[in-house]
């Protein structure tokens, strides 16, 4: 590493760029996530009436698929949609469970390569500080030189 100040100034920068561009990659990732292939989307699944409803639910919050054992249909049709909205309120659960231990993940790895970041940027504000002492002292001796070989006023 090096003492001059205007490289520690642009380490520093570009840590703080590095940051920026990790937070960045993960919004896209989300967003592309959701909006991108099908097979690649976290999916979840609920059930009710002792499996006779099943409902599939994607990321992004959208219902995939229903389906309903026709057998149930001779308990009226209030109770099958009741049974379906259980199915899907089972199934939308565990999607926000999955999704959020996923928005964990990507936090702990942001907050591990932040940590290290944070690391490197204090040892590049300390190689700052130096250098900045180390001009400053070069200034004071510089001009004490010069009154010295100005001589007595």
């Amino acid at each position: 590493m090096t003492n001059d100040p205007f490289t520690a100034a642009a380490s520093l920068d570009e840590l703080l760029t590095r940051t920026q561009q990790a937070l960045s990659a993960m919004r896209s990732r989300a967003a592309d996530q959701v909006d991108g292939d099908p097979a690649q989307l976290l999916r979840a699944e609920g059930v009710a009436a002792g499996g006779q409803v099943r409902a599939v639910v994607v990321q992004g919050g959208r219902l995939e698929s229903v389906v309903v054992d026709p057998e149930l249909a001779e308990a009226g049709m209030e109770a099958v949609c009741g049974h379906v909205v259980v199915a899907v309120n089972a199934a939308l659960a565990d999607l926000d469970a999955q999704v959020s231990a996923s928005a964990r993940a990507d936090v702990d790895a942001l907050a591990a390569r932040l940590g290290g970041l944070q690391d490197q940027s204090v040892r590049q504000m300390e190689l700052f500080s130096r250098a900045m002492e180390d001009v400053v002292a070069r200034l004071n001796r510089s001009g004490e030189a010069a009154v010295r070989a100005d001589g007595p006023g």
